[in-house]
């Protein structure tokens, strides 16, 4: 079933129904940094009110003026209006940041008290023209990330305050943080923000505004009993959501204040324990809407009737951010574009309600235009590829056929394999001849096949098995197979069809992969129609560098500050040292296992590296670079060669070598061996920003070619 919003698994609800939850500040400590104070509501809407109503504490003589972009939810803004605030509506540019432009003559005629900047759909606006322009009028900067999942560079760090939704994004009724920060243009500091009162305390300031709205403290438990209902309805397949209410065109009568839906401002114990387990898990949504929101981007591009004049609207190239909706843009035919997905059954829906007094004045064309020429389908964690293929599948979605190919098993000989792994060109050490010979000492045994068309091998893959209780063959395919050119998707489908076989258990076979394939649409599609289950969206990321540029285009293209840090260790008198004898690879073992042992970390076994030693020509040895200083090792790095390529495999790093920047002369010192040497790629050995933040940022800063795999998959 395909659903607007996140519905609760049957483990979420379980555990929530056992779980204590913890206090409100642990719960938020997923939305906020340090030396901010954040506390709980039930929506943003509330969140506004109460600023508002702080505002007006200061100055009570005088009317709030609170400016809001014209292209803004108009059911956001009821408690809002009922305060007695001003609501002033600035326009918004086509790339929905705010136009500074005009906002300049409005505050001329009536300046903001409170200024609230969006980051529409989860992309950071830009905030620093925010913050100098309520800085210069006095006002209060709100930076509106209920659209936003949790904290990400550029959002969240300059306003006075950040609103988060996370019942927008989690599976649970209600849930809004409202974040006080102490260095925004305000700068409230440390004792302004205390000022505020406690969070436990700031329901309780929305007591008065709920009794006028005649909403009772009870009518949020009720509305989270409804949600609980539903959601189990929904899993049960005995209730189906409603198509989206808002109609494509908006309609130019005032849209009629319903308090009731907001509930009351505190938040509910439901959501409490709920949050408890989900906020931990923020990370993983991350992905899942990422893919979610690449596979929507494929079946829509290839949509015969509409994909002339959908386009996708804004996307992050690296995870910078999270969607909290796939957003396209239809550039002719909006209206009948909407109904006709929406006839085929895809969940389409339109934002927003548009606030009365923006709604066909021309002074807003823009905001009016963007909601007339755009629709949104859902990313959310709870879709699964398989409801979403069925689903555009029922709409007329066909996938490519896979091209007849011929495999041969076990033909192959190392010398051949090894010149198929240089023309890949960006090969890795897991398709390797030794790699595979050396997984014979955990009980691996190694296939390898070779796909051809004709008599043209096309792809080539390295397959581990092993017998588990004598009753199933466990196959385990690793970062392949490697294609020997671009292959078309019906030849990859092809290459993959002579491998799904590995995967049955009516005949006892179990087959995991990880492919060698790029994130995509595509490849996701791909796997999810061959049959292949996807358990985890994590998957293996790292960055590749083309060392057969010019040396001064790779120093160029470095970070400054990672460039200006090697010039740094240049001038302090470091020495290199490379070599691949037992004294080299032993010294680096050695430091090896004492970092794991420092770090608590477990990395690429120090065993099985030995045992792959024994396995390497003479060409192929693991590579060690010494930084020496005045005579002493002070850093180091092990890097394993495969075809054309290379791979950082490990390295250590001492408190002098830090401080002498040693990693940056190292690396650099790499790359010029490596190139003179005739490779052509480095690959830095894989990143991850959620656990290893430092190490990834190094990496990044050589701005190097930045991929990510489509994950493990599994097939029975």
């Amino acid at each position: 079933m395909l659903t607007y919003a996140p519905i609760p698994t049957w483990l979420n609800l379980f555990r929530a129904l056992l779980r204590r939850s913890p206090s409100d500040a642990v719960l938020a400590s997923a939305w906020h940094r340090e030396g901010e104070v954040a506390g709980w509501l039930s929506r943003s809407a509330w969140s506004l009110a109460l600023i508002a109503l702080w505002r007006g504490s200061r100055v009570p003589t005088s009317t709030v003026t609170v400016w809001i972009p014209d292209y803004f939810c108009n059911a956001s803004l009821t408690a809002l209006r009922r305060t007695g605030a001003k609501l002033l509506f600035y326009p918004v540019t086509e790339a929905m940041e705010p136009d500074f432009s005009v906002c300049r003559v409005l505050a001329d005629k009536a300046q903001p008290d409170i200024f609230v900047l969006v980051h529409y759909f989860g992309k950071p606006a830009l905030t620093d023209v925010a913050a100098e322009f309520c800085k210069r009028y006095g006002a209060w900067l709100i930076e509106d990330a209920a659209h936003v999942l949790r904290p990400v560079n550029g959002v969240g760090n300059a306003g006075d305050f950040v609103l988060y939704s996370p019942h927008k994004h989690l599976p649970i009724p209600v849930g809004a943080v409202l974040v006080v920060r102490p260095n925004g243009p305000a700068k409230f500091g440390s004792s302004g923000v205390t000022s505020f009162g406690l969070p436990d305390s700031w329901p309780e300031g929305l007591r008065e505004l709920q009794r006028q709205m005649g909403l009772t403290f009870n009518s949020g438990r009720v509305k989270a009993a409804v949600w609980l209902i539903k959601s189990v309805l929904q899993k049960l397949g005995l209730y189906r959501l409603g198509r989206a209410t808002i109609p494509f065109a908006e309609p130019l009568e005032s849209p009629q204040d319903d308090s009731s839906q907001l509930g009351s401002p505190y938040l509910d114990s439901l959501a409490r324990r709920l949050l408890a387990g989900l906020r931990l898990h923020l990370e993983k949504v991350a992905l899942q809407r990422q893919r979610h929101q690449l596979i929507w981007d494929e079946l829509l591009a290839n949509d015969e009737m509409h994909s002339d004049h959908i386009a996708p609207a804004a996307r992050s190239v690296h995870r910078e951010w999270t969607p909290y909706l796939a957003a396209y843009t239809v550039d002719q035919a909006a209206a009948s574009t909407f109904e006709v997905l929406r006839s085929k059954g895809l969940p389409v829906t339109i934002w927003p309600d548009m606030p009365p007094e923006v709604i066909a004045l021309k002074e807003h064309a823009t905001a009016w235009h963007l909601r007339h020429s755009r629709f949104y389908l859902p990313v959310h964690q709870s879709l699964s590829i398989r409801a979403l293929m069925k689903q555009c599948r029922q709409s007329g979605y066909k996938q490519a056929s896979a091209l007849p190919l011929r495999v041969v098993w076990d033909d192959a000989s190392e010398e051949q394999w090894q010149t198929w792994l240089t023309q890949v060109g960006r090969s890795n050490l897991l398709q390797s001849w030794p790699y595979g010979e050396t997984k014979g000492i955990e009980g691996w045994r190694v296939k390898r096949a070779v796909f051809y068309d004709n008599n043209d091998p096309i792809a080539f893959v390295q397959v581990l098995q092993k017998r588990v209780a004598r009753i199933l063959t466990v196959s385990r395919i690793n970062r392949g197979p490697l294609f020997l050119r671009d292959l078309t998707l019906e030849e990859q489908r092809g290459v993959w069809a002579n491998l799904t076989p590995l995967g049955n258990l009516q005949r006892g076979r179990l087959l995991t992969v990880a492919p060698e394939l790029k994130l995509s649409g595509s490849s996701l599609i791909m796997m999810a129609d061959m049959g292949f289950r996807q358990f985890s969206p994590r998957a293996w990321e790292s960055v590749w560098l083309d060392i057969g540029l010019e040396l001064d285009t790779l120093r160029e293209r470095m970070h400054a500050a990672w460039r200006r840090n090697l010039t740094l260790s240049e001038k302090k008198g470091l020495q290199l040292e490379i070599g691949s004898d037992d004294q080299y690879f032993d010294w680096m073992m050695s430091r090896y296992e004492e970092l794991m042992q420092e770090k608590d970390f477990s990395g690429p076994p120090i065993g099985f590296l030995r045992a792959m030693r024994t396995h390497l020509g003479d060409e192929e040895r693991l590579l060690v670079l010494r930084a020496m200083y005045e005579g002493e090792a002070v850093a180091g790095i092990c890097l394993a060669r495969h075809g054309a390529a290379v791979t950082y495999l490990v390295g250590w790093n001492g408190t002098l070598g830090r401080n002498l920047k040693a990693n940056q002369f190292l690396f650099w010192q790499a790359i010029k061996y490596l190139k003179q040497s005739g490779l052509r790629w480095f690959d830095l050995g894989g990143i991850s920003e959620e656990n290893n933040p430092g190490i990834t940022a190094f990496k990044l800063g050589f701005n190097g070619e930045r991929y990510e795999l489509a994950g493990e998959y599994w097939k029975w």
